[in-house]
Parts: C-alpha cells; structure tokens; sequence
C-alpha cells in the first residue's frame, strides 16, 4: 500500500495545487476580514473572535472550499484519462481500490496545510486586533480537523462525478452548483445542511453556529460523512474498474 501512495504523491502537481488552495484561501480571507473590520466598532466586546472566525469561514466553506476541492480532486484524477494510462495500469494488474487511496491521501496532504493556513489567518489577524480568543486555541484547531473529515464525502463525490463524466468542466460546474444549493439551504432550512455533503465543512468549521458542537451533533456529523464517503468511494472504485 506504501508503495502506491508514493507513487501517487510523486506523480501530484503539489506547488499547482497548493497554488489553487492558497488562492481560494485568499480569496475568501479578503471578503471575510474586509466584512469584519468593516463592523469592527460596532462589535459587543468578548464576541470578537468568534465574528473574526465566522466572517473568515463563512463564504470560504459555504462556497469556495467545494469548487476548491473540487478542482484539486479533478486534477488528481483527470490526467488519468487523459494520458490514457488507466487502461495501461488494469491491464498490468494495477488495483483501483490501492490507486484511488493513494490519490485521496495526495489530496488530503495538499489540503491539510491550507486548513492550517486558515487557522493561521485566524490567530494572526486576532493577534493584531488585540483580540482574546472567546474560546481556546485548542477548540479551533478541533474544529479545523474536522473540516478536514468533512472534506471526504466531498473528495469522494467529485472523484465519482469526475470518473463518471471524464469532464473536469463538469466536475466542478456541479461542485459550484452544491455550494449554490448549501447557501439557498442556510436561508430556506439550514436544519438540511447536516445532511448535505457539500455543507459538511460548513457545519464542521462552525462558520454558522459559532459555539461548541454538541455531543449529538457530533455523532451525527461523523455518521452523515462516514456515510457519504464510504458510499461514493465504493461508486468511485467500481466505476475505475469498469471503465473502458
């Protein structure tokens, strides 16, 4: 197993895609702290950090943060196809289950810092502002491992559509369109969002709630993504096996 990560972290565009994250993160850092020094003195003291975190995560998780894992899991899968090398690699035996592994943990290592850079933001922004934290250090950093759970069901399902069409343009149109249909959930019923996979960060970063996540949550949080990961990684190795 070893030996197919390696090959697949050797064969991953890791300054591209950390580029395209880093720029995502940007982006979304921009709008998030410009809204928040915006209202910065019309703020209740003691609540500061928390707007801070929510202003920073909000439009980054609701609706950048799947158009950006959508993009790197594309890059991850669609060289495949087009070097035709799929073929090449069942007809020697390769196995997908192995292969596709590898290229989920790649990605996972590419967004593991991003997230980190996130929390970083965060603490340095908090720093300047002469802010204290209305909870521990520790709670964010929680909170950012969690987001990168909830990044699965989403790696998963693009990795599904991704196979499935042999179209990045696709790809990634149906990720914008997940990230659309999770912020209309927010205003319509956010009570869906728990069980929508595209809102999965959201709910893990606490970009809405802003408070401890409950114990039940937490199960729940865990099941839906354990779920939903489980069922499009099988859906993603079936279709690498029998695609032709």
């Amino acid at each position: 197993m070893k030996s197919y990560f390696l090959a697949e972290w050797k064969k991953t565009r890791k300054v591209q895609l950390l580029t395209i994250g880093i720029t995502f993160l940007s982006f979304s850092s921009f709008i998030g702290l410009g809204i928040y020094f915006a209202n910065r003195s019309v703020l209740i003291d003691g609540t500061q950090s928390l707007i801070l975190w929510g202003q920073l995560t909000f439009y980054y998780s609701t609706l950048l943060y799947p158009p950006m894992l959508a993009i790197i899991t594309g890059l991850l899968l669609v060289p495949e196809f087009e070097r035709k090398t799929l073929e090449m690699l069942k007809a020697n035996q390769v196995s997908m289950h192995k292969l596709y592994l590898g290229k989920i943990f790649s990605g996972f290592l590419i967004i593991l810092p991003i997230q980190f850079l996130l929390l970083l933001v965060f603490f340095v922004t908090a720093k300047i502002d002469g802010i204290s934290f209305d909870l521990s250090l520790t709670t964010h950093v929680k909170w950012i491992a969690l987001s990168l759970l909830s990044s699965l069901p989403i790696i998963t399902l693009q990795s599904y559509v991704t196979v499935k069409t042999r179209n990045f343009s696709k790809a990634i149109g149906i990720a914008t369109i997940g990230s659309m249909i999770n912020f209309v959930l927010i205003f319509i019923n956010e009570g869906l969002t728990k069980f929508f996979p595209y809102s999965q960060p959201m709910i893990a970063l606490r970009s809405r709630a802003l408070e401890v996540m409950s114990w039940n949550d937490s199960i729940l949080l865990l099941v839906i993504n354990v779920l939903f990961s489980l069922i499009f990684y099988i859906l993603t190795v079936n279709t690498l096996r029998s695609n032709d």
